[in-house]
């Protein structure tokens, strides 16, 4: 479904977000799995070339020097698998990690095979030897939304320490999924036949909606934490959304700072129809902590709880980031009359608050 039939290809604002976000996310992901962990392995479905016509890094290249540039010294050995089904773009992708000096404890191997035909024979393989797989982030980046059957993403999230990283290709599916001859690839993707649903629903707004929250609700049953990041096209038309699922809390915080670094705004999305490049690529305004501020005081009006199950509430209810809550209580202390109590034997400072202080709310 793709119409880039070239090796190599312009790089998009919303791919250079995306890229950030990822980034990211392997920046903090990196430290926490390799201190615990012996073996950490990476996998990069639709890997590409490795490169754009502008010279920009691909994915895979951001991986690499995500290991190789970051401030800390891995001890723990990390395994890359870069899947790339088209051969041109596997031999580039190839070529150029070749000429990359690697540390002794990264391994990459790059298979010139479709994501969802080495995912299984990975899997198969360890099954054969009865072993598991090692904790594992696997970005699945397709073009189209073709060979992500929702069945491998199932046998991924099986792994209580893998996570999963997927570009789910709305606009592809909005335009194809008439086409019946696509009807069965469609019910792999989605792993049911709920998507058919959105057949019928005339307003775009509606079927956006419906066929992210069908999507959601699957990712929902095989993963713990599910977040969502929306990227919008030139023509300001929803062009995919990125689903993170993961199993850990910790996960989660790390996947949203890393999505509030691509948008700032707490509207987790960004867009190449308002993106200007001579402004930068980030415009850094000031979150709506407003809007936090009423969904905690809607949530909490007449209750006492603990600092932590702020945090937890922040984190997994609402779009901001679970520090964020600091800046909503410490103005709630100072209004007339105040809103806030904040219930401790300690002596504190106004903007301290501790996981086991508690917070009772008038």
């Amino acid at each position: 479904m793709s119409s880039i039939k070239t090796t190599i290809w312009n790089l998009k604002p919303h791919t250079r977000a995306k890229h950030l976000i990822l980034k990211s996310y392997l920046d903090a992901w990196l430290p926490i799995l390799t201190s615990w962990n012996k073996r950490v392995i990476y996998i990069d479905g639709f890997a590409g070339p490795g490169e754009y016509i502008g010279g920009e890094d691909g994915s895979p290249i951001i991986a690499i020097k995500s290991v190789m540039d970051h401030k800390i010294v891995f001890k723990s050995e990390i395994v890359m698998i870069f899947t790339e089904a088209v051969p041109d773009r596997c031999e580039f992708l190839e070529n150029k990690i070749s000429s990359i000096n690697l540390p002794s404890n990264l391994k990459v191997q790059c298979v010139c095979k479709r994501f969802s035909e080495a995912l299984t024979e990975i899997f198969k393989y360890l099954d054969e030897q009865k072993k598991r797989i090692a904790p594992s982030f696997v970005f699945i980046d397709p073009f189209g939304f073709e060979g992500i059957p929702f069945d491998v993403i199932k046998r991924i999230m099986e792994n209580s320490q893998c996570e999963v990283f997927i570009t789910f290709m709305y606009d592809d599916i909005n335009r194809f999924m008439k086409n019946k001859k696509l009807w069965k690839c469609l019910d792999e993707t989605f792993g049911t036949e709920e998507w058919k649903s959105a057949l019928n629903e005339k307003v775009p707004s509606n079927r956006v909606n419906l066929l992210y929250s069908i999507y959601r609700k699957q990712l929902e049953k095989v993963a713990q934490y599910v977040s969502a990041f929306k990227m919008i096209d030139k023509f300001n038309r929803v062009d995919y959304f990125l689903f993170f699922g993961t199993n850990h809390i910790e996960g989660l915080k790390a996947m949203k700072h890393a999505m509030w670094r691509a948008d700032p705004t707490g509207n987790l999305q960004f867009s190449d129809y308002t993106y200007y490049p001579d402004q930068g690529f980030l415009i850094e305004p000031e979150p709506p902590f407003d809007i936090l501020q009423t969904s905690i005081l809607n949530e909490f009006k007449g209750k006492t709880i603990t600092i932590k199950e702020l945090e937890d509430f922040v984190i997994l209810k609402t779009p901001f980031l679970e520090t964020h809550y600091r800046r909503v209580l410490v103005p709630l202390q100072d209004t007339d009359p105040p809103q806030i109590e904040v219930i401790t034997d300690e002596k504190r400072n106004k903007n301290w608050f501790k996981p086991y202080y508690k917070i009772k709310f008038f």
